[in-house]
């Protein structure tokens, strides 16, 4: 139990770090650039983001440690994928938010998107239920390609 949470809180950490570089980039933007631009009338209103995010962190955290103890290797392209879909979301905050670049983002996070579905089948051949897991992550970045379109649409 104990090397369980160990684990768990080594992936959970990654993603809180990966939470807050993106927060703060975000936040650099959010409250001047972002407001002005024209978005989708489905957009939630901002602080739905942290909520999300933080649910979607832990779950991915959850789903990384369970497939690392079952494997025991960050080694594995499984693992990998894992870390590819954290580091593209994260790229995807410094595109879009950092340097304003809204097409630029709908590519990072087309690229994102691609890297959770690619996670996810691998995750199912090892664990349904990490798996299982990382689906809201796919939903919410299927919903925020959605709205990074919308915004590029409208430009």
């Amino acid at each position: 139990m104990k090397r369980k949470l160990g684990v768990f809180v080594i992936f959970y950490g990654l993603c809180l770090i990966v939470q807050l570089l993106g927060g703060y980039v975000t936040q650099l933007s959010v409250h001047d650039w972002y407001q002005g631009l024209a978005k989708s009338e489905l957009t939630p209103p901002g602080a739905v983001f942290g909520i999300v995010w933080t649910i979607l962190y832990f779950l991915m955290a959850l789903a990384a440690t369970r497939i690392y103890l079952i494997r025991g290797t960050l080694h594995s392209s499984t693992m990998v994928w894992w870390f590819i879909q954290l580091i593209l979301g994260l790229i995807w905050s410094f595109v879009f938010f950092g340097h304003r670049e809204v097409l630029l983002g709908l590519v990072v996070i087309t690229l994102n998107w691609t890297a959770v579905i690619d996670t996810i089948q691998k995750f199912e051949k090892i664990d349904r239920k990490a798996a299982l897991m990382m689906a809201p992550l796919l939903a919410w970045i299927t919903f925020a390609a959605y709205l990074n379109a919308v915004i590029v649409c409208k430009l």
